[in-house]
């Protein structure tokens, strides 16, 4: 009973929203696409066939949008494309389908892995829990734990606190004193600078930034978080022409400080990661909610959807 409430709560809100604000518009948040799909993070990992499925499927059942368009005049739901954190699959597997069904997209760049082979914690997390045996030895910790969910999640909770020296200074250890053999591969790279230039001058691409460490902003004092943006703006300058104009939130965290220098750097908006549908009023506010899209297709792909927009289907 208290499901079907719920759900019918959530039906009166779209439905509001559409007399008021008009379609709504489908913000879509990807990761990676690649045909390498763990078992876990697997839901930031589209396989290639499958991205090529769901960019046909947009096209024939959405208005495709890109994030500086206007919201207000919609002949039927919108919908927007956007990848997180700047990984080099994005160029090498996701732009061939975007060029070839002419869908725009924008791509926020963390710049902390610019240019150089390292990977994002969370990936080389993965790559060494996979690898430890079923006792887990912790750095700095006499008591061993014994490989599960539980003891990747405490880590994970654990590692997403340090601070990136901390963070690579904690794997080391952790990979020597369990014997993990973790090399960099290329599969989890970043985009390079002379691919970062070629995608920011592509017509179908925009630019936006996700930081520098990728920390959660929503933790960090005014001056940290300012320096955080600040500093990924004039890197991805370095390669673009471009004006940068969104910021995507790293982990979805932001405060009020946020907002304040989003303004103050005359950025249009920030893109959460909420699961949550979008109108003309979020482009208004400044705050774009957006949909995590897994690696599904066909009807799995139509329900997912259906949840934000139920005038669709396959």
């Amino acid at each position: 009973m208290k499901n079907k409430l719920k759900k019918l709560y959530y039906q009166i809100l779209k439905f509001k929203s559409r007399i008021f604000h008009g379609p709504p518009v489908l913000v879509l948040m990807y990761h990676r696409i690649n045909d390498e799909v763990g078992q876990k993070l697997q839901g930031l990992t589209v396989s290639v066939s499958n991205f090529e499925n769901q960019l046909i499927y947009f096209k024939t059942k959405f208005q495709i949008l890109d994030l500086d368009e206007d919201w207000t005049s919609l002949k039927k739901t919108g919908l927007v494309i956007t990848f997180d954190d700047g990984y080099a699959d994005t160029i090498i597997n996701a732009l061939p389908l975007l060029e070839k069904h002419q869908i725009p997209a924008t791509i926020f760049v963390t710049t902390l892995n610019t240019n150089i082979q390292n990977e994002f914690w969370w990936d080389r997390l993965v790559f060494d829990y996979s690898h430890c045996k079923d006792t887990v030895f912790f750095p700095n910790q006499e008591n061993q734990l014994l490989k599960s969910n539980n003891s990747y999640s405490y880590i994970t909770d654990y590692i997403h606190k340090l601070s990136n020296e901390e963070k690579e200074n904690w794997f080391l250890e952790f990979e020597k004193i369990n014997g993990i053999p973790f090399f960099h591969r290329e599969a989890y790279r970043s985009l390079t600078k002379s691919e970062l230039n070629l995608l920011s001058e592509h017509p179908l691409i925009s630019i936006g930034i996700h930081t520098h460490n990728h920390y959660s902003l929503g933790t960090l004092s005014y001056e940290e978080q300012k320096q955080e943006i600040f500093f990924s703006i004039e890197k991805l300058k370095e390669l673009t022409t471009k004006t940068i104009n969104y910021l995507a939130l790293p982990h979805g965290s932001y405060n009020t400080e946020t907002l304040k220098i989003v303004d103050e750097l005359n950025l249009k908006g920030i893109l959460l990661a909420n699961n949550y549908y979008s109108s003309s009023h979020n482009k208004t506010t400044k705050k774009m909610n957006r949909i995590l899209i897994p690696n599904i297709k066909n009807e799995e792909l139509t329900a997912y959807l259906n949840k934000f927009d139920c005038k669709i289907g396959w």
